[in-house]
């Protein structure tokens, strides 16, 4: 598998030699570190988180990260490994899906540098 999540474990006042492994770091050597944030559903609105998720991908595998595309349906849609990752070819012929290929690249205000640009033009052409 080409993409990781750090999961950390709720083990407060365990010694980790008494967890079970839970507090291992999975992340693969050699693995490439970024951060993806992911989207929850929030009164029928998905949602950015406020922090990241830390992702990990295999060496030679780009960075990239995901969130809900232009055709993205809140209540049924879902953020593919909490915003790591590319989408699925599926996903980004439907539109339900978008991906980007820089550290924390799905935050709303990403969008923005998209947007703003394309509404100047659709204004200036009314």
């Amino acid at each position: 598998k080409q993409w990781y999540q750090r999961r950390v474990a709720i083990t407060a006042g365990v010694p980790e030699e008494n967890d079970g492994g839970c507090n291992k770091d999975p992340t693969p050597s050699g693995a490439k570190t970024f951060e993806c944030f992911d989207f929850s559903l929030v009164s029928d609105k998905l949602v950015k988180s406020e922090t990241a998720t830390i992702c990990h991908a295999e060496e030679a595998t780009a960075i990239a990260c995901n969130k809900p595309g232009s055709a993205a349906v809140a209540k049924t849609y879902s953020v593919a490994n909490k915003g790591c990752g590319p989408c699925s070819e599926a996903a980004k012929k439907d539109k339900t899906c978008f991906d980007c290929p820089t550290d924390k690249c799905n935050s709303a205000s990403t969008l923005a540098f998209v947007l703003a640009p394309l509404l100047a033009v659709i204004f200036h052409m009314l």
